[in-house]
């Protein structure tokens, strides 16, 4: 029978602190890292015009993280965003035709549509078992293709005006970033301190013990999809307020970054870890990374290389985090 030494659980002991300091703080000092490199690389990040603009954008992506974060807590994954953005663009130039007083009649007919989207993807992930990809994506292509018979190829319809406001700014602070600040407290509150979030959690972690311990699993698969499409929608309002009209091409690529944003910052693939304070550091590393690459000057196709390097290495790091010592 061999007796472990002293020094290997020492050792031991000092991997696994190191493991969880990488799981825990990993993506914040990674955006501290890129801060300080973006510094000396761009010092024109830190001009205040800049940051607002940085700010802003990242509080659209931002907001879809919020529920790409929860739907992935629960193993999920939605990539109909792209669909949703589009749909909630024309909904609110086409009802509201440039009027300021059908806006909100044109935002709870957009929420309406995200929700029977969400459930959708829900219904199809929990009751037809087809995987999350599969389904996300079929329901991408569509809502695309309704959309497109719906307006024939040719959105149109006027952006109102008051939807302008999400362009005003003041010194940093914008209508996008608030928003997105108290989504975000709200969400973590939930996520932390109600029955909700512990079963989220529960299903993400072990879905068959989470059945037996009574939980209604489908209910709560459903409900983060039906979430993550209305919080879609929101993002979309502000994006095509801030755009200021019809564009076809409105949203693409959020549903990826928003994807990238939450496995940087520590929200894992297979569900029941992660949390959104590491998905807002995920977000502004997005950002600041693509904010970065355009004021350097780098083609679009070097921006990807970049991202796709930076989700690379976090999956890599986290996993590492989680080996046995």
């Amino acid at each position: 029978m061999s007796i472990a030494k002293p020094y290997e659980s020492a050792s031991g002991a000092s991997n696994w602190r190191m493991r969880k300091f990488i799981a825990d703080f990993g993506v914040y000092i990674a955006l501290a890292v890129l801060l300080l490199a973006a510094t000396v690389l761009t010092p024109k990040l830190f001009e205040v015009n800049t940051i607002a603009v940085v700010m802003r954008q990242a509080s659209q992506l931002g907001i879809v993280a919020i529920g790409q974060t929860m739907i992935l807590l629960v193993a999920g994954l939605d990539l109909s965003i792209g669909g949703i953005f589009l749909m909630t663009s024309i909904v609110v130039a086409d009802v509201t035709n440039g009027r300021d007083e059908m806006v909100l009649p044109a935002i709870l007919i957009a929420l309406a549509l995200g929700a029977l989207i969400g459930a959708g993807n829900g219904v199809l992930v929990t009751k037809r078992r087809v995987p999350p990809f599969v389904a996300t994506l079929g329901m991408l292509v569509l809502v695309k293709g309704a959309t497109q018979a719906y307006t024939k190829g040719v959105p149109g319809g006027f952006v109102p005006d008051v939807l302008g406001i999400v362009n005003q700014s003041w010194f940093v602070l914008s209508i996008p970033l608030l928003l997105w600040l108290g989504l975000n407290a709200f969400f973590i509150f939930v996520l932390r301190r109600t029955s909700y979030g512990r079963k989220v959690y529960a299903v993400g972690s072990n879905i068959e013990a989470a059945r037996l311990s009574g939980i209604s699993v489908d209910v709560i698969r459903i409900s983060v999809y039906i979430l993550g499409s209305c919080l879609a929608v929101a993002s979309g309002v502000v994006l095509t307020g801030y755009v200021g009209y019809v564009d076809r091409f409105i949203g693409t690529g959020l549903e990826l970054d928003s994807i990238a944003a939450a496995i940087v910052g520590g929200t894992a693939f297979v569900g029941g870890r992660g949390g959104l304070l590491g998905t807002i550091a995920g977000v502004l590393i997005i950002q600041l990374l693509s904010t970065m690459a355009l004021l350097m000057g780098l083609d679009i196709e070097v921006q990807f290389i970049i991202k796709g390097l930076v989700i690379l290495g976090a999956v890599t790091l986290y996993s590492l985090a989680e080996t046995e010592s």
